[in-house]
């Protein structure tokens, strides 16, 4: 990826985990929307830098809103 300077950027790759429910991954529609609200988010903290990023989230099948995944305990 390039800057406005022309010079590449650094792009981490790190594995996210997506946990939805049947009903979400059998709906094409669904799964389509619930991977784009996940994408925002990334999006979102990749423009904003230097902030921890969430590598887990969990679909809402009602809303099909992406949340991080909340450490068990």
């Amino acid at each position: 990826m390039a800057t406005a300077n022309g010079k590449a950027r650094k792009i981490l790759v790190t594995p996210m985990r997506v946990t939805l429910p049947v009903s979400v991954a059998c709906d094409l529609d669904k799964f389509q929307r619930a991977l784009a609200n996940v994408a925002a988010i990334v999006r979102t903290m990749h423009l904003a830098g230097g902030l921890p990023r969430p590598r887990e989230f969990v679909i809402d099948p009602a809303s099909l809103e992406a949340k991080e995944a909340a450490a068990e305990q």
